[in-house]
């Protein structure tokens, strides 16, 4: 038979896009199919989730390891790093942990396995009895059916199953949680893949090396040494410091730009140092002379230790004006994070810096020594994504960006998830549903914009839980796609052109950096009364020129009075109560020195009616003045009705971790940004949630003058910027209630 090599060719075609026609392609939100894995304990099977709310599946986060990164070495081998792992990770969700090596893929995982146990088996030894009665919660909410449950649906699934127990057809993966040692269950959570993630046969490489990334989620961030002819000598991995402490060296990442590098020793004592440590045998006496070299080697290498902190180091090659810093780690020792303690991170430097091993930059000092010239440039060498997840549902998810080496950001993920989990089973209840948006286009000046039909007020008022179920999606299905930067998503009523109400705000928002995840339920059944009429129109938007987000969104209508008898307050003739009007009272604006002069007492009498009366302020912070107001401050804000003080504070504001704490409120975790932060009264990827004061023994009924005032403080006072004010962004409404308990004589 004649070789036909066109033949050949068409055949080779047709059988590679058979083959890859049979890869799942895969996205964020998909349904994770089954796959089998084998780990060191044996080969484990995870099935499909069928999708059914109401029984959700343990989540799963899956880590690949390499070598190769030192940022994943510091996230390794940094003890706090593994104690918040530890300590903020939720007890239901299980990882997965894997190596991208061909030949020491088995000895990577065990030694991840040693350290995760011994820190795991460490942190029990300091917490034993606060952590077995975590257990015992743990356990009741995650493995246990709730004594009120008529089925199973309340019990999350666990994830995998041993293969030797599904073939025994003992599928029972629950059993005898509750009575493991805490330190047995956390183990239990923990799978370490032995064979290499290539050799799987499973779907999770393709995720892995297919998904958008950027950042320390999946590249390499490496220093590249070269000769004075440009030839590449070295390649070593780099850590750059802490990102909020010095900026990175993200700046001398171009094509082609590479500077030269000199070592200045431990950089504790510049003079004495630079002049011994003058790597062409000359000497600098002057500062003169000292900025010249710097010029010369605008790379500075130093060495560890010394009798200083990185803080000196730094600042000592800051003054000299080289252009970036490499430290390289202590003999026998891991490269770790430069950051800074205390007050010296308040005190801004310039300087890039980033740290190398010991033994390369011992090589480098070394080719110094010989006087060679050589030179330095920074790349970043794109790799698979080192982090996946799966959720509560069995959607498969992206785990956002971890903003320095610890693994607490998966601890994170995991907390979301569980509240996506809790979201989702709260909309399995009955409830009328009205559509408002549906991924949306939300950009330029108007937005998006829907007119709705809605019952009349009457019947609406008939509901105790009024919610806006808002999802906020990128263009696309991966982060990679989002808007970068925080902003403010304003929904606004109207009902009436001609109404004081109309334009009213009745939700608020605010974006994430980056992330496609978000999705918030807002209880606004105060706010009721700014639906005026049966057709309105909503009108949701944030800044014109900000990229597009595509926003889903319903209003939910539960708990109607006519067919539930869960009161809503202790006081039972609450439970009748519903809101019938809705009045204006302030609004914020730019927090300066005038900000309280324009507010002035205002002159309320009580609609007859009225059984009780709501204060109902949506307030938020934000700009940046010379006290960080008022984003990054605390403010207060007062309302005083007949004298008496009703005070919300945001004491988040400004607080390292104020934003991070509040993932399981609905923080979306992991952003590409500093979402880590509190906020005057709002995290980045987080709805902004009406502050609701009952004043109804603070107000006199009848035809008295109720007199309300309102001013707003920083620190005690009165705002007092010097440059730059920020912006106080504020709805406050008096809210009245009224009895509708006659309508049901027969009782309910």
């Amino acid at each position: 038979m004649r070789f036909d090599p066109k033949k050949s060719l068409l055949l080779s075609v047709v059988h590679f896009a058979l083959a890859w026609s049979q890869l799942p392609n895969l996205q964020p939100g998909d349904t994770a199919p089954s796959f089998a894995l084998q780990t060191v304990n044996g080969r484990i099977v995870y099935k499909k989730n069928n999708g059914n709310p109401r029984k959700p599946t343990h989540p799963v986060i899956f880590h690949l390891f390499t070598k190769r990164s030192a940022f994943l070495e510091a996230l390794w081998t940094n003890e706090t790093s593994l104690q918040e792992f530890i300590e903020y990770s939720p007890g239901n969700t299980h990882y997965v942990f894997m190596s991208s090596s061909d030949s020491t893929a088995l000895e990577d995982v065990l030694w991840l396995r040693k350290t995760l146990h011994k820190a795991i088996e460490d942190y029990f030894r300091r917490k034993t009895n606060v952590l077995q009665q975590d257990l015992k919660t743990t356990c009741q909410r995650y493995y246990k059916k709730s004594r009120h449950s008529e089925s199973n649906d309340s019990v999350e699934k666990e994830p995998f199953f041993k293969l030797s127990k599904l073939r025994q057809h003992h599928a029972t993966a629950t059993e005898n949680k509750c009575s493991k040692s805490w330190v047995n269950s956390w183990k239990d959570r923990l799978h370490f893949a032995s064979l290499p993630v290539y050799d799987f046969g499973n779907w999770i490489p393709y995720a892995l090396m297919h998904w958008p990334c950027f950042g320390t989620g999946c590249a390499l961030a490496q220093v590249v040494i070269k000769s004075q002819e440009g030839e590449v000598m070295l390649v070593t991995q780099r850590l750059d410091a802490r990102y909020d402490w010095l900026p990175s060296p993200h700046n001398l990442i171009h094509k082609g730009a590479h500077y030269r590098i000199a070592y200045y020793g431990n950089a504790c004592h510049p003079k004495s140092d630079w002049k011994e440590e003058n790597s062409n045998g000359v000497h600098y006496k002057t500062r003169k002379d000292q900025k010249t070299r710097a010029q010369e080697g605008s790379i500075a290498l130093v060495s560890p230790g010394g009798d200083c902190s990185y803080f000196t180091k730094i600042h000592n090659m800051n003054k000299v004006g080289v252009k970036a810093v490499l430290i390289y780690s202590e003999e026998d020792a891991p490269i770790k994070e430069i950051s800074c303690n205390g007050q010296y991170c308040f005190k801004p430097l310039n300087t890039p810096a980033s740290m190398i091993s010991h033994r390369d930059g011992i090589h480098i000092k070394h080719l110094l020594s010989a006087k060679m010239k050589i030179y330095v440039s920074y790349q970043f060498t794109p790799q698979e994504n080192f982090f996946l997840g799966i959720d509560g549902q069995g959607k498969l998810a992206e785990v956002g960006l971890f903003l320095f080496p610890s693994m607490k950001f998966m601890a994170y993920e995991a907390k979301w998830f569980n509240y996506k989990t809790d979201l989702v089973h709260n909309l399995t209840g009955s409830a009328k549903i009205i559509h408002v948006f549906n991924h949306t286009l939300m950009e330029g000046k108007t937005g998006a914009v829907r007119t709705i039909s809605l019952p009349p007020l009457e019947e609406l008022q008939m509901y105790r839980n009024v919610e806006l179920d808002m999802t906020l999606y990128c263009p696309g299905k991966s982060d990679y796609s989002c808007p970068h930067w925080d902003h403010v998503v304003h929904l606004t009523v109207c009902c009436d052109k001609t109404s004081p109400l109309c334009g009213e705000e009745l939700g608020r928002w605010i974006t994430p950096y980056r992330r496609s995840v978000g999705r918030w339920l807002t209880n606004i059944t105060p706010l009721l009364p700014l639906f005026t009429s049966e057709t309105c129109t909503l009108q949701m938007k944030h800044p014109f020129w900000e990229r597009a987000w595509k926003p889903s969104l319903d209003i939910r209508l539960s708990d109607h009075i006519k067919f539930s008898t869960q009161a809503y307050s202790a006081r039972q003739e609450d439970q009748y109560n519903v809101p019938f009007k809705i009045i204006k009272l302030f609004r914020g604006g730019k927090f300066d020195k005038n900000y309280n002069k324009k507010y002035h007492t205002r002159i309320i009498r009580i609609p007859s009616e009225t059984t009780q009366v709501k204060l109902v302020a949506t307030i938020s912070g934000h700009g940046s003045d010379n006290n960080g107001c008022a984003e990054f401050c605390v403010t207060s804000h007062h309302f005083i009705v007949n004298g008496h003080s009703n005070v919300q504070v945001f004491k988040n504001a400004a607080t390292a971790m104020g934003c991070a704490n509040r993932v399981s409120d609905g923080a979306v975790p992991n952003e590409h940004g500093t979402w880590l932060y509190g906020r005057d009264g709002w995290c980045c990827g987080m709805d902004v949630v009406p502050w609701v004061v009952d004043i109804t023994e603070q107000v006199r009924f009848g035809d008295y003058k109720n007199k309300v005032k309102y001013f707003g403080w920083f620190n005690g006072t009165d705002p007092h910027p010097v440059r730059d004010p920020g912006d106080i962004v504020m709805r406050s409404h008096l809210v009245f209630y009224k009895s509708v308990q006659d309508q049901f004589s027969d009782g309910v």
